[in-house]
């Protein structure tokens, strides 16, 4: 019971993130599409996919410590906790303007993102209507 709740709130907070990060980017992109004719515009990019993998390859977790003398376990960042990291993209010039927004690569990373955020959605609602099929089970024994 406890280990299946373990993964209940694992699996929920994966999700959560996921949706959270996705809806980052497509502010990011968002932006990045209002600032297209913006000169000395920096074009922004978000991840956390990667943040993700390593939370749930157990790198990312830290154990609790119920003493003071009991080891540290993991130390990076549990998911709940993990956040979706913005970068500007310096290094890319190709305007002479200094913009570095190519509206071609933001629509296509729209698009995708856009696929993302469906499926997040679509695997939360999901859990969520099992959750609810197995409340009304146990509502009904």
């Amino acid at each position: 019971m406890i280990i299946g709740r373990i993964f209940e709130n694992v699996t929920l907070n994966v999700l959560k993130k996921g949706i959270e990060g996705v809806n980052r980017r497509h502010q990011a992109i968002a932006n990045n599409i209002a600032n297209v004719d913006t000169p000395n515009y920096q074009r922004a990019t978000v991840s956390f996919e990667d943040q993700l993998k390593r939370s749930l390859r157990g790198e990312g977790f830290i154990g609790q410590r119920t003493h003071p003398a009991h080891f540290i376990i993991g130390g990076v960042k549990e998911i709940s906790q993990s956040r979706a990291q913005v970068a500007i993209d310096n290094e890319t010039r190709f305007r002479a303007d200094g913009n570095n927004v190519n509206i071609d690569q933001e629509m296509a990373d729209l698009a995708q993102n856009t696929q993302r955020n469906l499926q997040f959605t679509e695997l939360l609602s999901r859990k969520y209507s099992s959750l609810r099929n197995v409340i009304q089970r146990a509502g009904s024994v």
